[in-house]
């Protein structure tokens, strides 16, 4: 989608337009061009972000893999162990709460990405509903101009010089 806007904006502008109207529409459409540059620096940046956080939760991720490990290890040790030092006793505890925060913040984190990836995909939608009605606009614009000009055409007098047809110039995306 994003690749045929930018398409589209590597082409050779439109001829120059004709009525107020036509410069009304021309100026909402270079604004709606502006607000998609904007939004796609914001969504790149947004992604930029979303790849950082990813990669802590990877790390994150990781880390609680290993020590799930050493503790499902401890856990196949035998029952019969010596009693636990009051130090030990308490770095366990301290590590079951940071294995219990990290894993309330890796819920968070997903929960963000869930919202964030919504957002873009709305703001995807909107933004090509707006260009698809843009381009219903423009297209209609057009098709007034061609009718007005046929009539212009067909009202001239038959003697009288009448001006030169408008030659249609190939154009692959309002065909």
């Amino acid at each position: 989608m994003l690749a045929l806007i930018r398409a589209a904006e590597e082409m050779e502008p439109p001829c120059p337009v004709v009525d107020a109207q036509n410069e009304e529409l021309a100026r909402s459409l270079h604004q709606l061009e502006a607000k998609l540059a904007e939004r796609e620096r914001e969504v790149a940046e947004k992604e930029l972000r979303l790849a950082d956080r990813e990669r802590d939760q990877a790390e994150t991720n990781a880390l609680l893999q290993h020590r799930e490990a050493l503790l499902a290890a401890a856990r196949k040790l035998p029952v019969v162990r010596a009693p636990l030092s009051v130090a030990e006793h308490a770095a366990l505890l301290n590590l079951k709460g940071e294995l219990d925060r990290q894993e309330a913040s890796l819920r968070e984190h997903r929960e963000a990405l869930r919202e964030r990836e919504k957002f873009i995909e709305d703001s995807e939608r909107r933004l090509f509903e707006k260009v698809q009605e843009q381009q219903e606009k423009e297209m209609e614009l057009e098709q007034r101009e061609e009718e007005s000009q046929f009539r212009a055409l067909n009202a001239a007098p038959v003697g009288a010089d009448a001006p030169p047809a408008v030659k249609k110039t190939f154009d692959e995306f309002t065909e």
